[in-house]
């Protein structure tokens, strides 16, 4: 099995200040492409009518994206649960325990 390269890319979002850090080669473009859309985002709340500081939106889309983390685990968690449940219930059908 061949060891993926990895290269050290600069991240910048929103006015933080500019960090690098290590992807496995095939990652970069994933890795632009979400920082692409993470400062699209905050650029959405800093302006406009309404508009937001640099650090009041970084939370927003932060916020943003920790319940969708968090909703999509909760949602993986439940499926599974049903998952074990239907097996179990197979298994008993099955051994004609049911």
């Amino acid at each position: 099995m061949t060891k993926q390269k990895e290269n050290k890319i600069l991240i910048k979002i929103a006015d933080a200040d500019a960090f690098m850090i290590p992807v496995k080669e095939g990652e970069e473009s994933f890795y632009r492409t979400v920082t692409e859309q993470i400062n699209a985002n905050v650029n959405r709340f800093r302006f406009g009518a309404n508009s937001d500081t640099s650090a009041v939106a970084l939370a927003k889309v932060t916020l943003y994206y920790a319940t969708m983390l968090y909703r999509q685990a909760n949602l993986i968690n439940n499926r599974a649960e049903m998952l074990k449940s239907f097996e179990e219930r197979i298994d008993r059908l099955l051994e004609g325990t049911d």
